[in-house]
């Protein structure tokens, strides 16, 4: 009897290359800035271009001289804390009370909290600069917080959301049968499960809200965030520190990312993990 030949035709080879090829392609051109911002950091050479000049990390201990540099990080920190704190709050009541009211109601209030999320960001922030100002709001830390609140606040909500309407029901109904007030059923039956999600909403709001520039540019005073900082820079040609200090934001930016997105994908599957799944198994064979 013969055997059937498996191995794989001079075209399928080529085929099998030229798409890993266009794999990795893609993904060059996502991460080939950052990669590039990376290499002058380490760059012995005030200019940017190459070749090298040798290799260094002086540009990154040179960062805390820059006192400009950390002033504007040092605000940017301060607003994007805020605006994680009140978009974890309010973004996970909101998530909430949606879910507790009937799905064509929730549809339609989700909707009307997500529309802001996705108008462009030169609309908003106009829009959002003539409002504090007939409103007499002078422009500064707490108008930006605002302003950054009104796409914060969707992202937690939708997050959250998801991961509610993935809950086993009967839970909640047997703390209220027990007696047990809404509040307390949030407290000791609900939160605990949405716990981890809304960890993770806050790592991504975070990123979000740091990275932001458009509507903070409408909104900010005399004190610029990082990222109006560095915009305003350009007109001077980048220094070695701020490609070291964009190194190192977008390299913690890509991590909180990262975690952000296992922690919602172990939400939504829970057997995501392995210690799950040795759990199901042993309970499988229990129960056989």
């Amino acid at each position: 009897m013969s055997s059937v030949s498996t191995a794989p035709t001079p075209i399928a080879r080529v085929r099998a290359v030229a798409g890993w090829g266009a794999f990795l392609l893609a993904y060059l051109f996502l991460y080939a800035p950052l990669l590039t911002i990376a290499v002058f950091a380490l760059n012995d050479s005030t200019v940017q271009a190459l070749p090298w000049s040798g290799f260094t990390l002086h540009w990154f201990t040179g960062i805390s001289e820059n006192n400009q540099l950390l002033s504007s990080l040092t605000f940017g920190l301060t607003v994007s804390s805020l605006v994680v704190t009140i978009s974890a709050v309010l973004g996970t009541l909101f998530a909430v009370v949606l879910h507790s009211r009937s799905r064509r109601a929730s549809t339609v209030l989700t909707a009307a909290v997500v529309i802001p999320a996705i108008v462009p960001g030169m609309v908003l922030g106009l829009s959002l600069a003539i409002t504090f100002r007939y409103a007499g709001l002078s422009l500064g830390m707490w108008t930006i917080v605002l302003g950054q609140l009104t796409f914060t606040l969707p992202v937690v909500v939708l997050v959250v959301l998801t991961r509610l309407r993935r809950l086993d029901p009967s839970l909640v109904q047997a703390s209220m049968d027990l007696g047990a007030t809404r509040w307390r059923t949030f407290c000791h039956v609900v939160f605990p499960q949405i716990r981890s999600t809304v960890v993770a909403a806050c790592l991504l709001t975070f990123t979000l809200s740091f990275d932001e520039v458009i509507v903070t540019f409408f909104l900010a005073g005399t004190q610029p965030t990082f990222p109006l900082y560095i915009w305003a820079q350009t007109r001077f040609g980048f220094t070695p520190e701020i490609n070291a200090i964009v190194t190192i934001i977008g390299a913690l930016s890509v991590v909180l990312i990262v975690i952000a997105t296992s922690v919602i994908e172990r939400q939504v599957d829970p057997y995501a993990t392995s210690g799950t799944r040795r759990r199901a198994r042993g309970t499988a064979r229990n129960l056989k």
